[in-house]
């Protein structure tokens, strides 16, 4: 099979620990297996990187000696793992599809309460979607009385920042946030705190129902199941791990104090749930909500879903990572699930490639 390049798009941070091997989350070795298996030669670089005029860039190549950096011409299909927040970095990327070539996950960041609304024009995807609105003092009191507990997110974030939770109680309300110092607790009767007011005003926030989440330990815990597209062009769940929040604490995000166990480890708890039928119902309505959001989502190819499961194992929808942060599975000593999401994009890759010469 003839070697040929295929681009990893990485931002600043991952590009500059490529030549002493400090890549951060990104375990780049993965690539390099990948590749030989499929024919392939990851090489990685940033978008700052190409010369559109030359039809060139300057990327990093694995060699005996180490990484090194050179000139290519720009690779046929590049996988992008950077995130981007400008429209100068949309406007290149769309420059380069353009140009005739094939960037999957063409851009990974994507507002929630878009992707809600996406997935609300599906009626059987439906029922595994909490009650979620834009946010405003005026929308969080409507949701007030009609949900005894609501989650509040930053609508363009991710790793779990800037949530806040509010539960109703006897008296009245009670809000959960992150502070300065630390978690916070802050009792309220019929109007909200001026400082949320303040907050949901100067930032973009959704409210959703909270989740009725399954516990491990008396924890809430969520899904983090990667789904991608791999050799034969086909989309595929790749490995699924559970997130545990910290004691004492509602937030999943590993980021955030999260632990990762097996699936099996964490239904263990509730022994009267069929493991095989939790997995291959959370596979399949993953493998619907991924082709749905494929029609919309250009380029799609390579997604993180956290879904989170009801006590009797009911599948409901978190969010959607354009851009997956695969340690997880790390964390989880998941590792063959971890080795397989680098090893898909570059199957996938392999695919286009084939595919542009049939």
């Amino acid at each position: 099979m003839e070697s040929q390049y295929v681009g990893i798009l990485v931002n600043s941070s991952v590009y500059r620990g490529i030549p002493s091997g400090k890549t951060r989350h990104e375990a780049i070795r993965y690539y390099e297996e990948a590749g030989r298996l499929h024919g392939l030669i990851p090489c990685y670089f940033r978008l700052q990187d190409i010369h559109f005029h030359r039809n060139t860039v300057h990327a990093y190549v694995k060699h005996p000696i180490g990484y090194i950096r050179k000139q290519l011409v720009i690779p046929h299909v590049i996988h992008n793992r950077a995130l981007f927040e400008n429209t100068s970095a949309k406007r290149q990327i769309e420059r380069l599809i353009q140009s005739g070539k094939q960037v999957f996950n063409s851009w990974n960041r994507y507002r929630k309460l878009y992707i809600h609304e996406l997935l609300m024009e599906d009626t059987l995807l439906r029922p595994h979607l909490p009650g979620t609105v834009a946010a405003s003092p005026d929308t969080v009191k409507e949701m007030m009385a009609i949900y005894d507990s609501l989650i509040l997110k930053p609508d363009n974030s991710s790793i779990g920042r800037g949530l806040m939770k509010m539960d109703r109680l006897e008296t009245g309300w009670q809000l959960t946030y992150c502070g300065k110092r630390g978690w916070r607790k802050l009792d309220f009767k019929n109007s909200l705190p001026l400082f949320l007011q303040r907050k949901l005003r100067k930032e973009r926030y959704i409210v959703q129902q909270r989740l009725p989440l399954a516990t491990y330990n008396g924890s809430p815990f969520d899904l983090r199941v990667s789904v991608q597209r791999s050799h034969d062009g086909n989309w595929q769940v790749t490995g699924i791990a559970a997130k545990v929040a910290a004691k004492d604490l509602f937030i999943t995000n590993v980021a955030q104090g999260g632990s990762v166990y097996r699936i099996e480890d964490v239904l263990q708890q509730y022994p009267e749930l069929n493991i095989a039928q939790v997995r291959s119902d959370i596979t399949s309505f993953c493998l619907r909500t991924v082709h749905h959001l494929s029609g919309y989502l250009p380029h799609l190819a390579d997604a993180g879903f956290d879904i989170g499961i009801t006590a009797n194992g009911f599948p409901m929808f978190v969010e959607c990572n354009g851009r997956d942060l695969r340690y997880s599975f790390q964390l989880g000593n998941l590792f063959e699930e971890w080795k397989a999401t680098y090893a898909n994009p570059i199957g996938y890759a392999r695919f286009l490639f084939d595919s542009r010469h049939k």
